[in-house]
C-alpha cells in the first residue's frame, strides 16, 4: 500500500494532467454543438466499422457452409423449375402441341426474426404487401418447405412454420401415395411427424416426403426424409417421424410464393359455396 502512495505522488502532476484534460474534453463535448456532432459522428463511424469487420469475418468462417446452401439451391431449382408450370393442350381435338404457362411466380425475402424452441413458432420476412406478400401464401427456403404466410404489413410478413403446431398439409411419400396429416409437437426443430398412415400405404426409411398438389404449394417440394416407422399392431395405421429438410435453426432466406392462378379458383369455389 506504501508503495503504490509513493507511485501516486510521484507522479501526482501527471495524474492531474490526465484529469484536467478529462475535465476540458468532457466541457468542449458536452457545451459545444460543433463538437458534439463531430465526436459523435467519428464514434458512429469507428462503431460501424467494427461491427462490419466483425460481420465479414463471420462471413468468412462461414463461406464453406454458405456455398454448400447455394449449391443445393441451384439443385433444387433445377429439379423443380418444370413444377412452377402447368401443361395447357387447350382444344385436344384441333391442338396436339403442349404449352408450357406459368403457373407460380417467387418474391425472395430475407428472414429477420425466427424461433424454434416454442409449440408455435413463427417468422418474420422483410417483405410486405408493397413487395406483392399476401395471407396465406406459401413459404419455402433453398432446401425445401418453411411455412404459410399469416399476417402482413406494408414491409413485413408472419410466416406459420412448420414448426408449428397450428400448421397443416398433406404429404405425399416417393410413390405419390398420398399421406396423414404432417404434425409438429414440440421437440427438436430437426423433425416432425406424420401420424395415421394407413398401413396399406408402403413407407419405409429412406423414402422422400414431398408436397402435394395445393394452392399455395407447387408439387413435389421437399419436405424431409423418412428416419424412422413406427407401427402399432393394435391398430390399421403408423407413424412416421421426418427428418426435416429445411434447418430452421439457420434459415436466412425465403421464397414467398405466389399462384397466378388462386384468384380464379377462389372465385369458383366462392360461387360453389354461395350457390349452396
Amino acid at each position: 500500500m506504501r508503495n503504490f502512495f509513493l507511485f501516486i505522488q510521484r507522479y501526482s502532476h501527471f495524474f492531474l494532467f490526465l484529469i484536467l484534460e478529462s475535465v476540458a474534453f468532457y466541457a468542449i463535448y458536452s457545451f459545444n454543438n460543433y463538437h458534439h456532432a463531430v465526436l459523435l459522428n467519428t464514434s458512429n463511424n469507428v462503431n460501424g466499422y467494427i461491427l462490419t469487420q466483425r460481420s465479414n469475418i463471420t462471413k468468412y468462417f462461414t463461406l464453406g457452409e454458405e456455398n454448400e446452401r447455394l449449391q443445393l439451391e441451384n439443385n433444387a431449382l433445377r429439379k423443380q423449375v418444370l413444377e412452377s408450370y402447368y401443361i395447357d393442350k387447350g382444344d385436344t381435338i384441333r391442338n396436339t402441341d403442349t404449352a408450357f404457362r406459368q403457373k407460380f411466380t417467387y418474391i425472395p425475402g430475407n428472414v429477420i426474426q425466427n424461433s424454434t424452441d416454442l409449440v408455435n413458432n413463427y417468422i418474420t420476412i422483410d417483405k410486405g404487401t408493397r413487395h406483392g406478400v399476401k395471407i396465406n401464401k406459401g413459404v419455402i427456403g433453398p432446401q425445401g418447405l418453411v411455412g404459410r404466410v399469416v399476417a402482413v404489413s406494408e414491409n413485413f410478413c408472419i410466416v406459420m412454420s412448420v414448426l408449428n403446431s397450428k400448421f397443416s398439409i398433406i404429404p405425399k411419400s416417393t410413390n405419390n401415395a398420398y399421406l396423414g396429416k404432417l404434425a409438429w409437437k414440440g421437440g427438436s426443430p430437426y423433425y416432425v411427424t406424420i401420424e395415421r398412415i394407413n398401413k396399406f400405404n408402403l413407407i419405409k426409411k429412406g423414402d422422400i416426403i414431398k408436397t402435394s398438389s395445393s394452392k399455395i404449394f407447387p408439387e413435389n417440394l421437399t419436405i424431409g426424409k423418412v428416419v424412422e416407422v413406427k407401427t402399432d399392431p393394435g391398430n390399421s395405421y403408423f407413424n412416421v417421424k421426418i427428418k426435416l429438410a429445411t434447418n430452421f435453426t439457420n434459415l436466412r432466406s425465403v421464397y414467398i410464393i405466389n399462384n397466378l392462378q388462386i384468384e380464379e379458383i377462389e372465385t369458383l369455389e366462392q360461387r360453389i359455396q354461395g350457390g349452396n
